[in-house]
């Protein structure tokens, strides 16, 4: 029997007593669009992400914190339970629309942030978005205490357009000034999905989880998390 057909039956076999962990990404939530200072690709009305959260649970899923499901991901050997996780991009200021909603669900949530934009002075493309703020992480980080944060580089660019040492300094700085915040935890997301090898490395040398956005569940994979967005 060749490898792959024995991967493929080891896959099957791990499916079979493993429930996958889904981890979810969406960007901005507010009631109404904005189009001078919103994506229309990366938005969702309010009530319709609560919609969406709530028949998860009507599903069955229990939503648990990006850290609780990376354990459950790296010892699981039997997993009967239906977990979800819920992540947001970028560091819009629009997601503190959904924060106490999410609060009062009981509902844990991970941030991944682009330090650079934290001063609320410089941005991506055009002047007008809007970011969460130094000042805003440190009262969320009190208001909240099921929500976390991690790395998004420390600009929102292409990590695989970047020289090594370019990705190495953006994977640096960013963790520098995220970890003064007592709700970091060491995940770095790739802004868009994507990656290479040596992004990968770089990632994992700096003893950081990588994150993707490639629609895959989790079962097992104990170096990396899948997510697929929020629809």
């Amino acid at each position: 029997m060749t490898k792959e057909f024995l991967h493929r039956i080891k896959r099957k076999l791990m499916k079979m007593r493993l429930q996958p962990i889904r981890v979810f990404c969406f960007h901005q939530v507010s009631d109404e669009f904005d189009a001078s200072t919103m994506y229309l690709d990366d938005w969702l009305q309010t009530d319709e992400f609560k919609k969406r959260v709530q028949s998860m649970r009507e599903q069955g899923y229990r939503f648990i914190s990006l850290e609780e499901a990376h354990e459950h991901i790296k010892h699981d050997f039997i997993r009967t339970y239906k977990y979800a996780v819920l992540t947001a991009d970028d560091g819009w200021a629009s997601l503190k629309n959904i924060l106490p909603w999410l609060n009062e669900q009981r509902i844990p949530i991970t941030l991944f942030i682009n330090p650079a934009y934290l001063d609320g002075k410089h941005f991506r493309e055009r002047n007008t978005e809007k970011y969460l703020t130094q000042e805003d992480l440190k009262s969320l980080n009190i208001q909240y205490p099921l929500l976390s944060i991690g790395s998004h580089g420390w600009e929102h660019v292409d990590a695989t357009k970047q020289t090594e040492q370019e990705f190495a300094e953006s994977v640096s700085n960013s963790v520098n000034v995220l970890r003064s915040y007592p709700n970091f935890i060491p995940f770095f997301a790739f802004t868009w999905g994507y990656c290479n090898s040596k992004t990968y490395s770089t990632v994992c040398a700096s003893n950081l989880t990588p994150v993707f956005i490639n629609g895959n569940k989790n079962f097992n994979n104990k170096a990396s998390i899948y997510r697929e967005l929020l629809k």
